[in-house]
C-alpha cells in the first residue's frame, strides 16, 4: 500500500480540555485568509480553494483511482518477497491477519465518523477521547510515518532500476528518485492528481495481468511445467505443518508489523466518506469496500504467487512477482512487471510526499505545530511544510551510510513506517472504546449508536490495540528490525514530552477549536441520567 492522504483534513478537536501548544486559532485562520488575499490579483486568479485554502485540483475520478491504487506500493512487490523468504506460504495467513486488523480499525473508525463527525479525523478523536498529549504524539508520528515511507520507496525504485542498469549503484538511483519526487511536488496540486491517478491504473493493471498469467500457469495451460496445482506449496513426502510454517508459527507475530505497512492509508477512504451526504449509509459502505478491495487487490495475487514460487527463491533482489514469472520462462512479462513496480514505487512516494505535507499543514491548523507551516504560496501549496518535509526525507535517506546496504535500509524504513503508522490505528480503536464507554455512562445503549462497530469493545481492544501493540513490541526482539526503533520511538514520545512540559511550565498556551459545522460531544450526547 501504501499510502495516499489527499483527503487529510485539518480541523481541531473541540474537546472541553483539548488544548494545543500554539495560540489563538481565530488569529491563525485570519492570517491564512489575509495571506491568500495578499496573493490575489485581478488578472492572476487563484486556483479553486477549499475551506482552509488548499487547492482542490484533484477531481472525483482521480480520487477514486488514487484510493484503489494507494494500497499497492513497493512494500507489496518487494516487501512481500522478503516476507515469503522468511516465512514461506504462511505469509498468506499473515495477510489475512492484517486484513482482520484493518477491518477492525475501519469498523471502529466508521462508528466514530458517523456518531461524532470531526474533520480533524483521528487526531481530533485522540484528543477528545484519549488525551491532548497523546494526540500531539499521534499527529507528529503520522507525519513522520510518511517521511520514512517516502525514502523507502526511493530505495525500492533504486533496487528495481539496478536490475535494468546494474552499472549504476542503487544509492544513486534512490537519490534520483527523490529528486524527481521533489520537483513534482513543488508544482500545482493538479499535477499530483493527474500523475497519481494515471500510475494507479498501471498498478491495478499489474495485479490483473499477474493473476491471469499465474492462474494459467497453475492450471498448466501455459508454461512448460504442466499442471502445478498445489505441488509447490505442498510437495510430496512432507508434513503439512512444515510446509506452511517452515520457520515456525511464531514468525507470524515477528513479522506482523511489516504487514501493516501494506494496509496503511486505508483509513483515508473513511475520511472521504465522512464528508459526504447520508453518512449513516456511506461510511459503513466505504469501510466494507476497503476490506473487499484488500481481498481483491492484495490477498488474491499473493495466494496465486505462493502457488507458483518456492519460498527459497523469493527475496529483495527484484519484484517477487517478476521472479515468479521468470521461473516459468516469461522473461518479457517479468520485465514489464518490474517496470510497473518501478512506477508503483514512484507513485507511492509521490502520494506519500503529498500526504506528509498536508499532514503537517493540518497539524499547524490544529495548533500542534507552529503557524508558519500553514502558510500557502500563490498556488495554494503549503511551501514551508513542503520544504521541511523534503529536508526530513533527505535526512532519513542519509541513514544509508549507517546500514549494511539497501536491503537492510529498506526493511528498516518499512519498520519505522509500520511503527508510526500503527499508532494512528491504535488511537482509532482506543478512542472508539472510550467513546462507547462514555455514552453508556450517559445512559445510552448500543441501539442508540449509528453503524456500531461489531463485537465492541472486545474486538477493538484485542485486535485493534493489544495485537498491534504486541506487533510493535516484538520489533525490539527482531535483530534485523530493532534499529528502526531508534527513529520511531522518539518521534512519538518527544513531541508528547515537549507538550507536557510546556503545559506544566505554562510556556504553552492551549486553545479550543471546533469546525463551524461541528457539535461538541455534550451537544451530540446530552447526559440522559441528569434529566431523570
Amino acid at each position: 500500500m501504501k499510502k495516499n492522504n489527499a483527503s487529510l483534513n485539518t480541523a481541531g478537536t473541540g474537546s472541553e480540555d483539548s488544548v494545543f501548544p500554539f495560540p489563538d486559532a481565530e488569529r491563525q485562520q485570519q492570517d491564512l485568509h489575509e495571506s491568500k488575499a495578499a496573493h490575489h490579483r485581478p488578472h492572476d486568479p487563484l486556483p479553486p480553494q477549499g475551506e482552509f485554502g488548499l487547492s482542490r485540483g484533484i477531481q472525483p475520478w482521480m480520487a477514486n483511482l488514487i484510493a484503489i491504487g494507494g494500497i499497492i506500493g513497493s512494500c507489496y512487490f518487494l516487501g512481500t518477497g522478503y516476507l515469503i523468504s522468511q516465512m514461506g506460504p504462511s505469509v498468506i495467513l499473515l495477510y489475512a491477519l492484517g486484513g482482520l486488523i484493518i477491518w477492525t480499525v475501519m469498523q471502529s473508525f466508521a462508528e466514530l465518523l458517523v456518531n461524532v463527525p470531526r474533520q480533524g479525523n483521528f487526531i481530533s478523536y485522540s484528543a477528545e477521547f484519549i488525551s491532548p498529549t497523546w494526540a500531539v504524539g499521534t499527529g507528529w508520528s503520522y507525519w513522520f510515518n510518511w517521511c520514512a515511507y517516502i525514502p523507502s520507496e526511493a530505495v525500492a525504485g533504486g533496487i528495481i532500476m539496478h536490475v535494468f542498469v546494474p552499472q549504476v549503484p542503487v544509492v544513486l538511483w534512490a537519490i534520483a528518485f527523490l529528486i524527481m519526487i521533489t520537483l513534482l511536488n513543488l508544482v500545482h496540486v493538479g499535477g499530483f492528481g493527474l500523475v497519481e491517478s494515471s500510475l494507479a491504473l498501471v498498478k491495478i493493471a499489474h495485479n490483473v495481468i499477474f493473476c491471469v498469467v499465474a492462474a494459467l500457469i497453475v492450471l498448466g495451460l501455459i508454461g512448460s511445467a504442466g499442471f502445478i496445482g498445489t505441488s509447490v506449496v505442498f510437495p510430496p513426502n512432507t508434513s503439512l505443518y512444515d510446509d506452511i510454517f517452515p520457520a515456525g508459527a511464531f514468525i507470524l507475530v515477528a513479522n506482523m508489523a511489516l504487514i501493516l505497512v501494506n494496509f496503511q492509508g486505508s483509513e483515508i477512504v473513511g475520511l472521504a466518506a465522512a464528508e459526504t451526504q447520508n453518512p449513516e449509509k456511506t461510511v459503513p459502505k466505504a469501510c466494507r469496500q476497503v476490506v473487499h478491495r484488500i481481498i481483491r487487490v492484495d490477498i488474491l495475487p499473493i495466494l496465486l504467487l505462493i502457488l507458483i514460487i518456492p519460498y527459497a527463491d523469493a527475496g529483495l533482489s527484484d519484484s517477487v512477482f517478476s521472479t515468479a514469472l521468470s521461473m516459468y520462462g516469461f522473461q518479457e512479462a517479468a520485465a514489464v512487471l518490474s517496470f510497473i513496480v518501478l512506477t508503483a514505487a514512484f507513485s507511492c512516494a509521490n502520494s506519500g510526499f503529498y500526504g506528509a505535507v498536508r499532514a503537517l499543514y493540518g497539524l499547524s491548523l490544529e495548533g500542534m505545530a507552529p503557524r508558519f507551516f500553514s502558510k500557502l504560496n500563490r498556488n495554494c501549496v503549503p511551501m514551508v511544510g513542503t520544504l521541511v518535509t523534503l529536508a526530513c526525507c533527505w535526512l532519513v535517506l542519509s541513514l544509508w551510510w549507517f546500514t549494511n546496504g539497501e536491503g537492510q535500509l529498506y526493511i528498516w524504513l518499512l519498520s519505522v513506517s509500520a511503527f508510526t503508522g500503527a499508532i494512528c490505528w491504535i488511537s482509532i480503536c482506543w478512542a472508539q472504546v472510550v467513546f462507547r464507554k462514555r455514552i453508556h455512562e450517559r445512559g445510552y445503549t448500543d441501539a442508540d449508536i449509528i453503524a456500531p462497530a461489531p463485537l465492541s469493545p472486545w474486538m477493538p481492544v484485542l485486535v485493534g490495540v493489544v495485537l498491534e501493540v504486541i506487533a510493535l513490541i516484538v520489533l525490539a526482539f527482531n535483530p534485523e528490525l530493532v534499529g528502526s526503533l531508534y527513529l520511531s520511538v522518539p518521534v512519538v514520545f518527544v513531541p508528547m514530552i515537549m507538550y507536557w512540559l510546556g503545559r506544566k511550565t505554562g510556556k504553552i498556551k492551549g486553545f479550543k477549536y471546533l469546525n463551524r459545522n461541528e457539535k461538541s460531544f455534550d451537544e451530540l450526547f446530552p447526559d440522559r441520567n441528569a434529566k431523570q
